[in-house]
């Protein structure tokens, strides 16, 4: 019997293919959580927890508090998305920098600011 047809090195053989497996999916999976967080906001009402995904990026919300990593989107854009599927914002920052009152106000629906604004040009 020739080494190559043994049944040791066969088993040897898996034992590395489950091994290395294994390790690509852990660490592929322990990358995805370690992305920095770039998006976080608080919510008005609490909510179970969930996973959104916005234009292309993943936010998870539990209780008041949301999570996402940075996505190609405009900040705004990525408030009122969240604003939309999970509910009014308490607070909403990118990067550790919270947005204004009146930025948190139209992500959260309110459409009176750029009204004023129209009407201030008339």
């Amino acid at each position: 019997m020739l080494i190559s047809q043994s049944p040791l090195r066969n088993i040897a053989m898996l034992f590395v293919a489950i091994m290395t497996t294994t390790l690509i999916f852990t660490a592929s999976a322990a990358n995805a959580k370690s992305k920095p967080v770039a998006y976080s906001a608080e919510l008005q009402q609490p909510v179970e927890a969930s996973r959104h995904i916005i234009k292309g990026t993943v936010i998870y919300c539990d209780g008041t508090q949301c999570k996402g990593a940075k996505s190609g989107s405009s900040i705004k854009t990525v408030c009122a998305r969240l604003s939309r599927k999970a509910g009014p914002l308490a607070s909403f920052s990118y990067k550790g920098e919270a947005v204004d009152a009146e930025a948190l106000a139209r992500c959260n629906g309110d459409k009176t600011g750029s009204k004023q604004r129209i009407a201030n040009r008339k």
